[in-house]
């Protein structure tokens, strides 16, 4: 079983708290050429939650942030809640495969590949709810977006988990080999 402690559920809700944040706050990012396109900052959390302390975590993190965003900003349970939700989720499924199945991927690889699939999992929801197959001519934009910003978040997660500050915080705080 995992250990949570003080620090990890305080820790937990400080991440948490910056992904709402930087989701709130990407809401409001305008969209000059394509859109709906986001850079996808919370992704740099999602990604150093499941290096640090494991795919549970991502999961809660994930799961919190999508539905306090779109409670914030007065969307739940509507067309872009699913959206997001889907994204979110399909995103978290491959990168969590890939992180613990293929060992010699790069954590950039790992963040574009998900960036495509969060695009992936945006468009299937965008073609049930609109009813037409239409919004798949949509998706090379996407997927050519995606890679490039998945590969600038992943390198950013790698730079933050290689500073090591977590890894110390977690032994501080035993709660290392988890």
């Amino acid at each position: 079983m995992k250990k949570w402690n003080v620090f990890k559920i305080s820790f937990m809700a400080i991440l948490l708290a910056m992904t709402i944040g930087l989701g709130y706050a990407e809401s409001f990012i305008p969209s000059f050429w394509i859109p709906g396109i986001k850079p996808g900052f919370v992704n740099i959390i999602i990604l150093v939650v499941l290096v640090e302390f494991g795919w549970f975590e991502a999961l809660i993190i994930d799961l919190g942030k999508v539905f306090l965003v779109s409670l914030l900003r007065g969307s739940l349970f509507q067309m872009g809640f699913f959206m997001s939700l889907s994204g979110s989720m399909l995103s978290l499924l491959v990168m969590v495969l890939l992180y613990y199945f293929v060992k010699k991927l790069h954590l950039f690889s790992i963040s574009a590949v998900g960036a495509v699939f969060h695009s992936l999992g945006q468009i299937l929801v965008a073609v049930i709810y609109m009813e037409t197959a239409g919004v798949f001519y949509y998706l090379p934009f996407l997927v050519l977006i995606s890679i490039c910003t998945g590969i600038l978040m992943g390198l950013a997660s790698q730079k933050i988990i290689s500073t090591q500050v977590i890894e110390k915080l977690k032994r501080k705080h035993g709660l290392v080999n988890e």
